[in-house]
Parts: C-alpha cells; structure tokens; sequence
C-alpha cells in the first residue's frame, strides 16, 4: 500500500541587516530514497539542518519516516543563513510525516537551533523575528525559552518559550498546554519588571573626575545635542575616562529607543540571556585593530558591526590614528547618515547607526608633544606620518575638538566635589524636552535658512562669517558649528541664539591648524 504525500507548512525568519524577513518554510514528504533536500538559497548553516532535525526529532521519540523529504524555502530569492531555521524546518518537517496535525503549524511562527539531542537553543535575530511575526498576523511565535523576555516584549503575537523539540510539538498541538507555557512566560516577565534593573552607568560618576571642566562642559554639550567629539592630550590626562562617562550623562531609554538597541544587539547574536529589551544605552570601545567589517559590519552573514552595536549610545575610539585608514574611512558616511548601508551579490542589508561618536587621541606617537613636563622625541617624519592617519574630511564630520591638558598637583589635591553625573543628565535631558518643543513650533521654518532656522541674532550671525572667512571653515564644518551653538543655547534655554552661544561653540572647535591636522 502506497504511504499519503504529506505537506505541511510554516513561517521561518531571514535576517536582512537588522529586520527579519518572513519566510514560509514548506515540507513535502513523499515515498523515495530517505533523505531531506533544502532549496530555496539556503546557507551552509540552513543545508545542515536536515541532519541535525532528523537526530533532534529522533531524540525526541519522533523518529522521522523512510520517506524523501523535501523542504522549500520560499521566497527563494532571499538568501537565508544561520541556525535559526532548524525549529521551523523541524515542525514542519513533523507535520508532513504525521506527527502533526498540517492545521496546527500552518499559522505558527519559529525561530531556533535544534541540537542532536532534540535541544532547542536560542539564535541571532530572535527580536526582529518576534516583530516580524506579530506583522504577518501569526497565531503563535515559537522560541527557545532563553530568547522569550525580548521577544514577547516586542510581539504582539503570543510567545511560547520552550527548552526541546518535544516541547515545541506539544505547544503546537495542545491548547491547554500551549496556554500554560505562555502564562508561564507572562508571570516570569512581570516578575522582571517588577524588579528595577541596576544600572551599568551608574558604576561610573563624572564627579568621579578630577579638574577638567572645560572637557565635562564639553561632554554636556555633546550629551544635549549627540554631536561627535574628539578628544586630544597626553596619556593619563582623563580622555578616556571622560569618555566612559558619557552614557551616564544621556537620558534613559525611551521604550522605542530600547527596541532599536535590542534589534541590533539581536542580530549581531550578542543579546544576552533572558535579558529582555535594553535597559541602559549601549558603550562600545573597539581595540585599534578592528578591521572595517568590524567597525562597520559585513561578513559573509552581514552582521551590524561596532558602530550599530553602539546604535542610540556611544562608540568610543581611543587611540583614533591607531585604527587603520580604511577602517576610519568607512566611517564618514555612517557618521553623516546614521545608518551603514553594505552592498553584496546576495543583497543590500541596512544597520541602523545613530550613535555619538568619541574619539581620543595623543599629540603624537610618544604623547608629549607640547607637555609642559616631558619632552616629545618624535621625528618630524614620525609626527606627520602619525597625524596623517586622520583625514581631513573625517575631521570634519566631528562637531567638537577640544585639548585635554595633563593634571595638576593643584588639582590632584582640590577637594571641592564635582557635579554627579545625575545632575548633568537632568540638564541634558531638560535640553532635549526644550529642543522638542521648540521644532515642534517651527514646523513652518523647514525650508528657512540655517540661521534664521536656529534663531542666530545679528550680532551672533557676524561672529560666525568671521570666523567662517578667518578659519577657512568647509561648508560642514560650518552648519555642524550652528547647530553645535544652537545645542548650547538649549541647554541655557533660550529661544534665540546669541553671541555667546557662537562663541563657546567656535571654542569647541580647536583650531585644527594648530594642533597639526591638517
């Protein structure tokens, strides 16, 4: 007697940049030679998911049958890769040979690796999955239980956490079962929320930091308005502990802001376990020797690299001439658009890269170059050679430039305390609500000049083409330092901007000329 042709169906999930594309995962079990067949561009990743579902299912006591099976990947002209596909692939590869009912997986939704023993492990791009799912209008989002927090605060189809393959088939077939596990995930989430989660910027405190006024005025400035910063002095002087500060002095989170950090964390296979979505903004400090994909993202499976990582937070790079010159010339377009957008023959992914950039960097390769203490043995090949590692038009994408001068005894000793980094963040985020209100009243200047846009006064508007003729400022330059002047005039709360606003913006601005870079 000839064995029934099975086929079932559901939806899997493909990465592309950082959102999640809906694929419909369909298997065909039929009389032939035994063996499982994925088509429809799959990923090394995703070819060897016949292997281990087969091992996983019979585990499991779910022993798929002598049949040929057949899985397609639909559409097939979007590339899918990774692990995450073994759980979809695995359902309804179940449901085609029997142990399903088709009807139970048709409308179901999953992401997750299976392992030979019939584990089921959490996979990148859980969050976007889970959004994805709620949009096509899925009945139920399957998971390991280690991806639900994020992925049940983002969907707004029900999400079944489970630890095995035979927990996943018992969620799709049994109703009271299914129910069960997704209370149990809804009173573990609740649970979580209830508990306030500890702050990582709260390890840190600008008060923390000794003397360098100028540059904690300059952190603020850059806090209100999410300028790009470059920070220049000796070693020892507090660049780099200034710049670990910064996180603390930005405003929380908002929910949406949450979701975007989460998303990208998520795709880059780095969101921790059972953490759910972000609490704190992200901080990210590459070594000098990341390569272009690494700052930028890329690779074969297109992932976000350091600078979406950072996406709604910060990317500090110490030691900035060190980083190769490819690398930091990848950087200009991302710091301008904020978001990296990677061309490749299988597709073009989209990051998202809205991130303040700080940077640090020695006078010169020794660090002490003009040091009122220490003598600078650099040659004059080596300093330039150094300096030259920085172009221009990288330059000219950082809103501030400021000096760090090296600690003094006398400051070493003052025992005045410094402003907390709570107070500082009431004052940025007071900038922020300011400038809100503010747009939100000029929707009818749009199209006005840049001036009469940012409210220069006359005599603000003569400070600055004084020093757009005497400093030889490009046409960038020149808008980064009327909105750099238009941040400080929200932080003092005022409508209009005056001379002195100008004034301590062009301050911010180092003359590059001086320091020798350019």
């Amino acid at each position: 007697m000839t064995a029934p042709i099975g086929v079932a169906s559901i939806w899997g999930f493909a990465m592309v940049g950082v959102d999640a594309v809906p694929v419909r995962v369909e298997a065909h079990a039929r009389n032939g030679l035994p063996g499982v067949t994925i088509v429809g561009l799959p990923g090394a990743a995703v070819r060897e998911a016949g292997e281990r579902i087969r091992s996983g299912a019979a585990s499991t006591g779910l022993a798929l049958p002598a049949r040929r099976i057949t899985i397609n990947l639909s559409p097939g002209d979007v590339h899918k890769e990774g692990p995450g596909f073994d759980l979809p692939v695995a359902l309804a590869t179940l449901a085609a040979c029997g142990h399903i009912p088709v009807e139970c997986v048709r409308d179901v939704g999953a992401v997750g690796e299976v392992s030979l023993g019939g584990v089921v492990r959490p996979t990148r791009g859980v969050v976007s999955a889970a959004e994805s799912a709620g949009r096509i209008g899925v009945r139920l989002v399957i998971t390991a239980v280690e991806g639900l927090p994020a992925a049940a605060e983002v969907s707004t189809a029900p999400v079944a956490g489970v630890r095995s393959l035979a927990e996943a088939v018992l969620a799709v077939k049994d109703s009271r079962y299914r129910d069960r596990v997704i209370e149990r995930g809804i009173r573990w989430l609740n649970r979580r929320r209830a508990v306030p989660a500890a702050g990582a910027a709260e390890d840190v405190d600008l008060a923390d930091v000794v003397g360098q006024e100028t540059a904690k005025r300059a952190l603020e400035i850059v806090a209100a308005g999410g300028h790009h910063l470059l920070m220049f002095g000796s070693p020892g002087a507090g660049k780099t502990m200034l710049a670990r500060r910064l996180p603390g002095i930005l405003p929380p989170l908002t929910r949406e802001e949450a979701v975007d950090v989460t998303r990208a964390w998520s795709a880059a296979g780095l969101q921790g376990v059972q953490t759910g979505l972000a609490k704190e903004r992200p901080f990210r400090a590459p070594h000098h020797t990341a390569s272009r994909a690494a700052l930028i993202g890329g690779g074969v499976a297109l992932r976000p690299g350091e600078i979406s990582l950072a996406h709604r937070g910060v990317l500090f790079l110490d030691e900035l001439p060190e980083f190769s010159r490819d690398a930091l010339e990848a950087l200009r377009q991302p710091l301008e658009e904020g978001r990296v957008v990677i061309s490749r023959r299988m597709g073009t992914a989209v990051f998202p890269a809205v991130c303040t950039l700080v940077a640090a960097m020695n006078p010169c390769p020794c660090g002490y170059l003009g040091h009122t203490e220490k003598v600078c043995r650099c040659s004059g090949a080596a300093l330039e050679r150094y300096k030259s590692r920085v172009s221009g038009p990288l330059l000219d994408r950082i809103d501030a430039l400021i000096e760090i001068p090296p600690l003094t005894l006398t400051a070493l000793e003052r025992t005045v305390e410094g402003e907390t980094s709570a107070l500082v963040r009431d004052r940025v985020s007071g900038a922020r609500e300011f400038r809100l209100h503010r747009e939100n009243h000029q929707v009818d200047q749009v199209r006005a000049p840049l001036e009469e846009r940012n409210g220069l006064t006359e005599e603000a508007r003569r400070l600055l083409r004084d020093a757009l003729v005497r400093d030889s400022l490009s046409g960038r330059a020149y808008v980064r330092t009327v909105r750099l002047a238009r941040t400080i005039a929200d932080l003092d709360g005022a409508p209009s901007v005056r001379m002195d606003h100008v004034a301590e913006a062009l301050a911010l601005r180092l003359d590059q000329r001086r320091v020798g870079l350019f």
